[in-house]
């Protein structure tokens, strides 16, 4: 897929941040590159299938972050885990252009997101896993 996605933590409808670990532990061990000067992590998981990160990192403290974005998600399911993975431990959530909807790992999350966002990209979703994430940007 060529498209980028992207997942953003928000608390009380502003950003807010989570700590960097979380990503860190779910795209270990297929993190091969980090690209300090553009805060890009490469992730591969075979010789045709790797994504870069493109982390938001809080200005004051790198152990933080409010998300990232995914550029050229592969089709592979693990990507799409790790995302779900975040999801399921954060105020966050995973979105992309077109006809997607907001997609969260926990209902909790819902009343956090910021309420112009939820205008613009829909109601979000709750998914019970990576598969729903991949389906629902396949169809999008």
């Amino acid at each position: 897929m060529s498209f980028e996605a992207y997942l953003n933590c928000f608390e009380d409808g502003e950003e807010s941040y989570f700590p960097t670990s979380i990503v860190e532990d779910a795209f270990a061990p297929f993190v091969t590159r980090r690209e300090p000067e553009f805060t890009c992590w490469v992730v591969a998981y075979d010789d045709a299938s790797s994504a870069d990160l493109y982390l938001n990192f809080d200005p004051g403290d790198a152990s933080r972050c409010s998300g990232f974005t995914v550029a050229r998600p592969p089709d592979g399911p693990r990507l799409y885990e790790a995302l779900w993975k975040i999801l399921r431990v954060t105020s966050s959530v995973v979105y992309c252009a077109g006809e997607c909807p907001p997609m969260v790992g926990r209902a909790e999350t819902i009343p956090h997101l910021n309420p112009d966002m939820v205008e613009t990209l829909g109601s979000p979703v709750v998914v019970v896993d990576g598969d729903e994430i991949r389906n629902r940007f396949e169809h999008s």
